[in-house]
């Protein structure tokens, strides 16, 4: 009988050295890298529909509420170099996104870059820090940062209210000052709700919520990953002051890597728009990660469970879009602490694999069951199962090597890693 051990929440330790070694190596075996971008031009963009020198698009929805600063130099922050940047970058520099400028509004910006290349299977993966503002009075302290994939269509136009909010995302609150919408998925602005079964939980024992609460813990398998958000980001005394503490189970003050994986064909539900992003953050100090959850087309809203009504099916190919959203009214005391950096943006094209392989590793086996059982899989359905059970014991042919942009680049940086790697190692 197949004993079949159910998986939690990724908790790996390595250096960051050896992973992004790890990773270029795989990259240039497997798959495509379409676009990379560090944001070391120095420019600054204030007017919505302003476009960069490489094609960002800047997007708010109340004039003079917001900026787009590229080639920011972070250290101003006290932000340390971001965990995946290469050798060679200026350092520390990225995109820095501001809002929360004058009381009474509601703000959202954001830069989209539109590529006809982001399309079929494809990922994307961002490093990104987002600040609050410390104040003592817990005032404007709450802002949303995160990233979206694709954009809106005619039948599920974008709100002009929330003009960067477009297609499949993911949002995470500063301070966990949001209740149950410290970690959302959305599609356009709609926020969608645990019930929905298109978040690795469905319920953490308190009902239908509408995203995750930082405080979070699941430990019965049955309601899905087990995830522990105050574990996977522990409290700590923030460097920029020292007398506040960074709560456990929320994002600020801290570098994470985002990750969008996008399958235009995909989906698990009844509806006939298909198409999924999973979406996975990790805490870049620990290297733990976990699956934040799937956005799928196919699973259509349910307006009887009274919470996060309205989502409707979105493109999720031809664009990327960081974001920085203000869902209060009240100001903070410092404008650069209600920031967002956003650094070491990769695209990379996805090979289309296996049927049946779910953890897309080139082979089908009882690992990818257990990504079905857990219902991530792009079909959770018994026709996921059968799909998985016609093909089991099937291997992908090797791979031949793809093209990758400045692959000399990219081999003396891995070299040069893997020697500093092992240079600094000792024996005791």
């Amino acid at each position: 009988m197949l004993s079949i051990n159910p998986k939690c929440a990724v908790n790996f330790r390595l250096s960051a050295v050896l992973t992004m070694v790890l990773s270029l190596a795989n990259v240039s075996v497997s798959q495509t890298v379409v676009y990379t971008d560090s944001f070391q031009n120095e420019e600054t963009l204030l007017t919505s529909g302003a476009v960069s020198t490489t094609g960002w698009v800047f997007n708010l929805d109340h004039p003079n509420q917001s900026d787009a600063r590229f080639g920011y130099d972070y250290s101003l922050l006290q932000i340390p170099e971001a965990p995946r940047s290469a050798g060679g970058d200026a350092p520390q520099r990225g995109v820095a996104l501001r809002t929360n400028v004058a009381a009474g509004n509601v703000d959202s910006a954001g830069v989209s870059l539109a590529n006809a290349d982001f399309s079929g299977k494809y990922m994307v993966e961002v490093d990104m820090w987002l600040n609050w503002s410390l104040d003592e009075t817990q005032i404007g302290t709450t802002e949303h940062a995160g990233l979206f994939v694709g954009t809106d269509t005619v039948a599920n136009p974008v709100n002009p209210d929330f003009p960067s909010s477009r297609g499949a995302g993911m949002i995470f609150s500063s301070d966990g000052d949001c209740s149950n919408c410290d970690f959302i998925l959305l599609k356009n602005e709609s926020e969608l709700d645990t019930f929905s079964g298109q978040y690795s939980v469905t319920d953490f024992g308190f009902g239908n919520q509408n995203g995750f609460d930082n405080t979070d813990i699941n430990t019965d398998p049955l309601n899905g990953e087990l995830i522990d958000l105050p574990a996977i980001f522990p409290e700590f005394s923030i460097p920029l002051n020292p007398s506040f503490t960074q709560p456990a189970g929320a994002v600020g003050f801290q570098w994470l890597t985002l990750t969008a994986e996008v399958d235009p064909s995909g989906g698990s539900g009844p509806g006939p728009v298909k198409g999924t992003t999973k979406f996975t953050v990790t805490n870049a100090s620990t290297g733990t990660s976990f699956v934040l959850g799937t956005v799928d087309n196919t699973i259509l809203d349910d307006p009887d469970d009274g919470i996060a009504t309205g989502e409707e099916p979105v493109d999720m190919e031809g664009q990327v879009t960081l974001v920085l959203v203000d869902f209060f009214t009240s100001v903070g005391r410092d404008l650069n602490e209600a920031t967002v950096v956003f650094d070491n943006l990769v695209v990379t094209q996805l090979p289309d694999g296996l049927d049946g392989d779910y953890n897309n590793d080139g082979s089908v086996d009882a690992a990818d069951y257990t990504v079905w059982r857990d219902g991530n899989s792009p079909d959770s359905t018994q026709a996921g199962y059968d799909l998985w059970a016609d093909n089991y014991g099937a291997t992908a042919p090797p791979s031949s090597a793809q093209s990758v942009p400045e692959p000399a680049s990219i081999a003396a940086v891995a070299l040069a890693m893997l020697g500093g790697l092992i240079a600094g190692r000792r024996c005791s």
